[in-house]
């Protein structure tokens, strides 16, 4: 088990030094740092850190690169016990941009590595210890106009077979003109996932300040959440990212 172990952080990490200081990504490539979290009102919550590269190719097309690590603790019912799931983890993944006027697309694939305990320790769980995938990711994100942004996410993991999707919709309400550093923009999202044995939906409203010199935006979320474990619940989080 130690040596398998090594075996996937060695590849991991070699993944990740490849995408963030390899030639080709290296010269004049656009990067950014994000990272953000939230938590719902049952104590589950997920935070992540995370690096995306970007290099044009051709005026259309860029090669992208990112490293997410990332912690996400979760409850499920197992006979008569509440578990608690606390699971570490790493996604690695490099795709492809495809960019048109004020429209981008992005699709990526890669591997993630995660470590579950849970409390108590059922032997009937599907994910638990040192698990190790592939994944698959998807985004779309388009200025529907000057003011009004778009953006689709999803992602299907083989750990557990886990498919999400979260799609945001905002328009910026202040700073028209751009003649100011800063603006705010006003939102609202959906999320939806599931695995065979877990579902889970929810939405709200999101206030964004971007300083436009700096590139640095800073967002606030909360809403409402359903799933399948303990029915509704409010949740909020935050979300930080820097582009260089």
């Amino acid at each position: 088990m130690l040596k398998n172990k090594r075996i996937i952080l060695g590849f991991i990490l070699a993944c990740s030094s490849l995408i963030m200081f390899s030639c080709p990504l290296a010269i004049a490539a656009e990067s950014s740092l994000f990272s953000g979290g939230d938590i719902d009102t049952r104590g589950q919550g997920f935070a992540y850190l995370g690096l995306d590269v970007t290099q044009k190719v051709y005026e259309n097309l860029s090669i992208s690169g990112r490293v997410i690590p990332n912690y996400l603790t979760y409850k499920f019912r197992s006979g008569d016990d509440t578990v608690r799931a606390n699971s570490s983890g790493i996604y690695t993944v490099a795709g492809i941009k495809l960019s048109f006027s004020q429209t981008t697309l992005g699709l990526f694939g890669g591997v993630e590595y995660r470590n579950t305990n849970l409390s108590p320790d059922v032997r009937s769980a599907d994910v638990r210890g040192n698990t190790f995938s592939g994944l698959v990711q998807g985004e779309f994100d388009s200025w529907l106009s000057r003011r009004t942004n778009l953006n689709i996410f999803s992602s299907f993991s083989g750990t557990d077979s886990f498919f999400y999707e979260r799609g945001r919709i905002k328009r910026q309400i202040t700073n028209l003109d751009f003649k100011k550093e800063n603006t705010i923009n006003i939102g609202i999202e959906q999320f939806y996932g599931r695995n065979p044995d877990f579902h889970m939906v929810g939405g709200g409203p999101i206030l964004e300040v971007y300083h436009i010199p700096k590139r640095i935006s800073f967002a606030l979320r909360s809403g409402y959440k359903h799933d399948s474990t303990f029915g509704s619940g409010l949740y909020g989080g935050l979300e930080l990212s820097v582009k260089f």
